[in-house]
């Protein structure tokens, strides 16, 4: 079971990371376009703006939901390795179910500001500002998966260091 779950997590952290690179490289390549194209030839996108400001807001979210698959987020490390091993395993119990409650309030919140923002258009491009928004629910529910893993690991794991 435990090998099953690691794969399933594994998977997660390669499509993120795929998804991420993927985002970055576009964005790259349509700034490269809309500058270079503006530059040397007199011509340029208006949509390239809304396109960009969407894959950055993906690669961020989806960013953070990595960050903390591979527990690489901001981590309060100075503070725990100075406690006994009793107190900085419940100090780390208490941070987990914090990022619990977050990533909750990011899944509901984020999901009914995107079904409004469906209704809002980007300027240039008639696609719905509730897909950027989709972000968020998404990191959220990436989030509450990881959290409830690292809670699992956590409550099984030595009291006493």
């Amino acid at each position: 079971m435990r090998r099953a779950l690691r794969s399933v997590f594994d998977a997660i952290d390669r499509t993120l990371s795929a998804a991420i690179g993927g985002a970055l490289i576009g964005i790259f390549l349509l700034n490269l376009y809309q500058v270079g194209g503006r530059y040397l030839f007199g011509i340029g996108a208006v949509w390239i703006p809304d396109v960009t400001r969407l894959l950055f807001i993906w690669m961020t979210f989806l960013g953070t939901a990595l960050m903390h698959l591979r527990k690489r987020h901001l981590l309060i490390d100075l503070l725990l390795l100075r406690l006994p091993p009793r107190l900085r395993w419940a100090t780390e119990g208490f941070i987990a179910c914090g990022v619990l409650a977050l990533a909750g309030v990011l899944t509901v919140v984020g999901w009914r500001i995107m079904l409004i923002r469906m209704d809002i258009p980007y300027t240039g491009w008639e696609v719905p500002t509730g897909y950027a928004y989709l972000a968020v629910p998404v990191a959220g529910l990436l989030l509450l998966l990881i959290d409830v893993r690292d809670l699992w690991v956590w409550a099984s794991g030595s009291r006493s260091g």
